[in-house]
């Protein structure tokens, strides 16, 4: 029997609002990823990837304790307003947190969200060089070009120019200039692929003007009202998707100067490198900009559901392999735990209560039998399919006119006819159903469900359960 491999070193990249659609392996027609291209043909690409909440902060928090948005209770993007008014992870155990205890260099560069503050709390990262929303406010996070000011460790300092391309020199003198001979363990967090869609290199934007555009379908509308006119499509897109394909084009190529760094320093094989963005998004399907919020009441489209996602560890993993089975970030949470060699013992492992399971268990050389449903959730709205059948429900508050959603993927993959109601599809949402509650009925916490999420401390104010109450009491 082959020795198992040596704790590797982990890249962990997660983009920001790219779409399961916006790169060469998930079959995009014009867009170019050869980094992507050349991870999916050296390592592992998962065709049926999803994220357990459309939006930032959840999915982040997600990927990063194990857990559902209904067992950790963040449920929308943080407001960042520069101080701590709230510890949103208070009792959780977080990833890196497992991973430094047990003798990895941890560090983060980029995007964290996960805070009022923008600063991850202390003892988790040895490196972090993340944004000050203190300095210029949140948005500051997302201009792509100009000055972009950071907290290195706590230290202000500014970047000037493409920011991706600045996070990817300090990405790359971290991995290099490590003081200790630990395996390293990255999160690198590029916000490139997220709104406003300008300030991305000339190059791209430019060669992007001329195509089709042939992703993107046409004359597409959504039945569920748009959360403003900044989520409707334009009537010409042609510039904001330029922009869009640009920033996926440019960020591709930024992630393929960290391989290129890997490469150089010898530390290919030592290496499971992951790839993946925090939820997906809408650029014109559905009629839409934007992820779960584009919509009042929120929406699960397939397109803000679904996310790419490829691995690669030479030492672990076959080359040029695909599965479309269902996986989601909270298997990467065990993924990596797994790859470090980390086991938790019971009392941890039943306090994070994760759902997920280890990616690697999939390349043993033995039959595993996997999970036959994907689930998603946005504060009071889940999701539950299966290889057909897709059900919404929603929660209080519940707008009338915008009640639960069942879809035939196979016959309506563009999600256009809601069947709930139609006579003889009444048993497809009672069985779905009885799935998803089970599933949430196990793991998640009642004081911090979705189902309750009129209880729960507001996110920012402003999420969608929010101003539907609101637009309902006024109503009456």
């Amino acid at each position: 029997m082959a020795p198992e491999p040596a704790r590797p070193n982990i890249l962990l990249v997660v983009t920001d609002d790219q779409g399961h659609w916006a790169c060469g392996p998930c079959g995009s027609a014009e867009i170019e990823t050869p980094t992507m291209d050349l991870l999916a043909a050296t390592g592992v690409w998962f065709a049926n990837a999803s994220s357990p909440s459309p939006v930032c902060s959840p999915a982040r928090a997600s990927l990063l304790t194990g857990r559902l948005p209904s067992q950790h209770g963040i449920h929308d993007f943080l407001s960042e307003t520069g101080s701590d008014e709230h510890d949103w992870l208070a009792g959780e155990i977080l990833l890196p947190e497992l991973l430094r205890e047990a003798g990895y260099f941890t560090s983060l560069v980029g995007k964290w969200h996960l805070s009022g503050s923008g600063r991850p709390p202390a003892g988790v990262f040895d490196r972090w060089l993340s944004y000050d929303v203190g300095a210029e406010g949140w948005q500051n996070q997302y201009l792509h070009r100009g000055r972009v000011h950071l907290l290195d460790n706590g230290e202000a300092v500014t970047v000037d120019g493409f920011q991706t391309a600045e996070l990817t020199r300090w990405a790359i003198e971290i991995i290099e200039h490590r003081s200790d001979d630990r395996p390293f363990f990255m999160l690198f967090a590029p916000t490139e692929t997220h709104a406003p869609f300008d300030g991305h290199p000339d190059e791209w934007v430019d060669r992007y003007r001329s195509v089709s555009f042939a992703d993107i379908p046409r004359g597409e509308s959504s039945a569920l009202p748009p959360n403003g006119a900044a989520s409707l499509l334009p009537d010409d897109p042609t510039e904001m998707l330029a922009q869009y394909y640009a920033a996926v084009s440019a960020q591709d190529a930024w992630i393929g100067e960290l391989l290129t760094a890997l490469d150089d320093a010898g530390l290919v094989d030592d290496t499971l490198v992951i790839v993946t963005s925090d939820h997906g998004h809408m650029n014109g399907q559905h009629g839409l900009v934007g992820k779960a919020n584009a919509t009042l009441p929120q929406n699960l489209y397939e397109e803000v559901v679904r996310v790419p996602l490829v691995m690669r560890w030479p030492a672990r993993l076959p080359e040029g392999a695909a599965t479309d089975l269902f996986v989601d970030h909270l298997d990467l949470f065990a993924t990596v735990l797994d790859a470090a060699g980390i086991e938790l013992d019971d009392a941890t492992r039943e306090r994070i209560s994760s759902p997920g399971r280890s990616l690697l268990q999939l390349f043993g050389g033995s039959a595993v039998e996997w999970r036959r449903y994907r689930f998603a959730e946005h504060g009071n709205a889940r999701m539950v399919a299966d290889r057909r059948w897709k059900l919404v429900r929603r929660y209080p508050p519940v707008d009338p006119s915008f009640g639960d959603e069942l879809y035939d993927l196979e016959t309506d993959p563009r999600e256009t006819t809601n069947l709930i109601g139609v006579p003889g599809y009444q048993y497809r949402p009672v069985k779905l159903e009885a799935v998803l509650d089970e599933h949430f009925g196990r793991y998640e916490d009642p004081g911090k469900s979705g189902t309750r999420i009129m209880e729960q401390l507001p996110a920012n104010g402003r999420e969608p359960w929010t101003r539907l109450a609101k637009r309902l009491n006024d109503s009456k």
